[in-house]
């Protein structure tokens, strides 16, 4: 039996918004596809709207969904989620950190990306390619919600 490796994805974005204009956004954890049309919807999980252990569903573009549980909350600087895919998604699991700084009167934002494709050989092949859509996916991600706490 074949391990996949974890596979590693990193962007950063300076924001000329605030941190606490970010953070907002971020913190909004239900909502993110308010703030970002890179998702088709989000919704929250269960009452718990905020810090460790809040929970959301994710529906992507252009299919599948997965279930994201808050696994690190530091008001105002870093969100984790540890992410349950659904079937249509490509991966066996994922992990994400999202680390807010200030950066003069703007932002420096880091989002962290880790998962394990599914797969075995296929997966080892489909990686780069995985790799390079996610980002792109996240480079969106941030700009889109940099050019939204701007306008807050």
């Amino acid at each position: 039996m074949m391990i996949m490796p974890e596979r590693h994805i990193m962007v950063q974005r300076r924001m000329s918004a605030s941190r606490d204009s970010v953070w907002a956004l971020y913190a909004d954890f239900p909502n993110l596809a308010n703030h970002w049309s890179g998702l088709r919807a989000t919704r929250a999980i269960g009452d718990q709207a905020t810090g460790v252990g809040a929970r959301r569903h994710v529906d992507l573009k252009p299919i599948g969904s997965m279930e994201e549980t808050v696994t690190a909350w530091e008001e105002g600087r870093r969100i984790d989620t540890g992410n349950q895919p659904s079937a249509l998604v490509p991966f066996k699991r994922a992990a994400s950190s999202l680390r807010l700084e200030q950066d003069g009167n703007g932002t420096l934002a880091t989002f962290d990306y880790r998962y394990v494709p599914r797969g075995g050989v296929i997966g080892r092949f489909t990686g780069p390619l995985i790799d390079r859509m996610l980002t792109a996916t996240f480079t969106d991600m941030l700009a889109a919600t940099g050019a939204a706490a701007a306008q807050r």
